[in-house]
């Protein structure tokens, strides 16, 4: 990969530790319908947008139930959980760093606009962000996987996708970014999903890291530092 022009951040997962929270927000919701989600399912919940997730849920429990109730208990649920949300190490240091360098950035999350102003009110330095792409974004038909959201991010910064990184932890988020034909460092230890993705797309657009901190010295190492 050469040195971008742009980085676009997905939020959960990738820059705040929420997944887990999440995670364990939808699997009490589904246990108020007598469901229990396997590891599977609650991954393909990942990286998608609430009310995506919501329509699943009320496949998988094969019940005429109305949208909204379930959408109600999951926010009280998610909400007793989503304030402990902590920044990945390195995070913060990584955001600096693009604005110190002067590297283009966005976020492009499935969280909605409430949901950010939640996980951002304890988390002061996601408005670093001057480019925010939110779930619930009227501009974008569809969430991820759909490129939509990455696609209007790149327009709004004027850069080319094939030379922007985007950094994912999803298989949802990451087929999003890579449909939108960006290049994907996926910060994730799923290797299955890895490999699933090298299988879909190719090898040459994606680059598995384990820290956030690779990312400034790869930045780096491109510079000439």
């Amino acid at each position: 990969m050469e040195f971008p022009e742009a980085i676009l951040f997905d939020l959960d997962g990738v820059l705040l530790d929420t997944e887990p929270l999440l995670a364990k927000a939808w699997n009490e919701t589904a246990k108020e319908y007598n469901h229990s989600l396997s590891k599977d399912k609650l991954l393909e919940l990942k990286g998608r947008r609430r009310i995506d997730c919501a329509k699943k849920l009320l496949k998988w429990i094969n019940k005429e139930n109305s949208i909204e109730e379930l959408l109600v208990i999951q926010k009280a649920k998610v909400d007793q959980e989503i304030f402990k949300a902590k920044p990945f190490r390195g995070a913060i240091d990584l955001i600096n760093f693009c604005i110190q360098t002067k590297l283009p950035i966005a976020l492009v999350t499935s969280s909605s606009s409430e949901s950010f102003k939640i996980k951002s009110s304890n988390n002061p330095w996601l408005n670093l962000f001057n480019i925010k792409i939110f779930g619930d974004d009227k501009f974008i038909n569809a969430g991820k996987p759909s490129p939509d959201p990455y696609i209007r991010a790149l327009k709004l910064l004027d850069v080319e996708p094939n030379k922007t990184w985007v950094i994912e932890d999803s298989y949802a988020g990451s087929v999003s970014g890579l449909k939108a034909g960006c290049n994907l460092m996926f910060f994730s230890k799923d290797i299955e999903i890895l490999s699933k993705l090298i299988n879909e797309f190719t090898q040459e657009k994606i680059e598995k890291i384990n820290a956030l901190s690779e990312i400034i010295y790869y930045l780096k190492f491109y510079q000439g530092f």
